[in-house]
């Protein structure tokens, strides 16, 4: 691999001030930082002088700030200059790395930092185990993150929260919501405490693997506890609710959501309101919109095409117009979304031509169409049985 001390001369530290320059800003481009009455300090340092000793944290720093721009290959060449400065990693400098490895290559490439940590003398912790479950959680490797929360333990590192929450997650990510209540129960027997996020966990799960009645009961036994909910819980349990059709139970978790000190979101609002659509409670959807946008929330266009699309979906165009002209009017930026979504009514409406008017206004304004554009353009010829226009339109896309 070639590093920067290669490319810009013996020491490289031009590459290490530009990841510093990336993380903090232009200003400390200029100086290195050093302890001063108990204040970080910048002190600037001459082109043509190179500092004798770098600090670890310094190292860090710049890693972290290529690794989080996705430059791994950079971030390589900064620990290698740094290691012939005589600036040796730790573990933060690994978990760093092990961390980036797994979310943008795969857990494999993070295991073997891993190994790299170890012969370098340098032990791994839970931290480090913790970004291995999370990246086999990722990949859908649950049998993988089951071997590395027993590895940990063999190893001697005892599980927090986070390596029990992230395990828990997987399992019920992969339909195995038995084997993810038995990480809960072992969260108890451990003598740790479970967080909101432990519940949250929790009730998204059972949620999500068709446990509702079970996620409302115990919803309903962390409220007799008197236990801290987050607005994330209300907004979980109500989005299960709605996914099953429980509208009348997913009205009264908001309204105590609303006697609970929290305000409700637009994700709150926006949940409820598809159920709504989807149930073809028109006037309750409208309720929810005006409440909506009394409460400020609609101050992009993502409420407004929400309820265009669902009106849309359900067969109520004239509906879905009146809508976006109010959106017209209320002055807010129109993005790609809302012109696909208009496209789609005037398509289903047999207005090919205004359809495809739309397309040259999206030009006009900067904007870019996308896929979803294009496929409602050629559906909106074919269902006009103009399949030869539908054909033309094709070819000059693919061309």
């Amino acid at each position: 691999m070639i590093s920067a001390l290669d490319i810009y001369g013996p020491f490289g530290l031009r590459l290490i001030w530009g990841g510093l320059q990336t993380c903090l800003g232009d200003s400390f481009s200029r100086g290195v930082w050093h302890r001063q009455r108990g204040r970080c300090q910048a002190r600037v340092m001459d082109d043509h002088r190179m500092p004798r000793k770098l600090p670890t944290r310094l190292l860090n720093i710049c890693i972290s700030s290529f690794c989080k721009l996705h430059g791994l290959d950079k971030a390589e060449a900064v620990l290698i200059d740094g290691i012939r400065l005589g600036v040796l990693p730790n573990v933060v400098t690994y978990n760093t790395l092990v961390a980036a490895y797994c979310r943008f290559v795969g857990i494999d490439a993070g295991y073997s930092v891993v190994h790299r940590m170890q012969v370098a003398g340098i032990r791994p912790n839970v931290i480090t185990y913790n970004s291995l479950l999370a990246g086999a959680s990722r990949q859908g490797q649950a049998s993988i993150s089951l071997d590395l929360f027993e590895e940990m333990l063999k190893l001697g590192i005892s599980p927090n929260l986070c390596s029990y929450n992230t395990l828990m997650h997987c399992f019920f990510r992969f339909g195995k919501p038995d084997e993810a209540y038995r990480v809960f129960h072992d969260i108890i027997l451990s003598g740790l405490r479970p967080d909101p996020t432990s519940f949250n966990t929790l009730i998204n799960g059972l949620c999500k693997n068709g446990y509702v009645d079970n996620a409302l009961m115990l919803y309903r036994n962390l409220k007799r506890h008197q236990c801290q909910l987050e607005l994330v819980t209300y907004n979980i349990l109500i989005d299960g609710m709605c996914k099953v059709g429980r509208l009348k139970t997913a009205r009264w978790i908001l309204h105590e959501l609303g006697t609970s000190g929290y305000v409700p979101d637009a994700i709150t609002y926006t949940t409820i309101m598809k159920c709504c659509f989807r149930l073809r409670k028109f006037e309750e959807a409208s309720e929810i919109f005006s409440e909506m946008k009394s409460r400020g929330y609609t101050f992009d266009g993502f409420a407004y095409c929400t309820v265009m699309g669902a009106f849309v979906k359900t067969g109520e165009l004239r509906r879905a117009v009146d809508v976006a002209k109010a959106m017209l009017k209320s002055g807010i930026k129109l993005d790609i979304v809302f012109y696909n979504t208009l496209m789609n009514i005037y398509c289903k409406e047999g207005k090919v031509d205004a359809a495809f008017a739309l397309l040259n206004e999206i030009e006009e304004k900067g904007l870019e169409c996308n896929d979803y554009s294009y496929t409602i353009s050629i559906n909106g010829l074919c269902k006009a049985r103009n399949i030869e226009g539908a054909q033309r339109h094709l070819q000059y896309l693919c061309s």
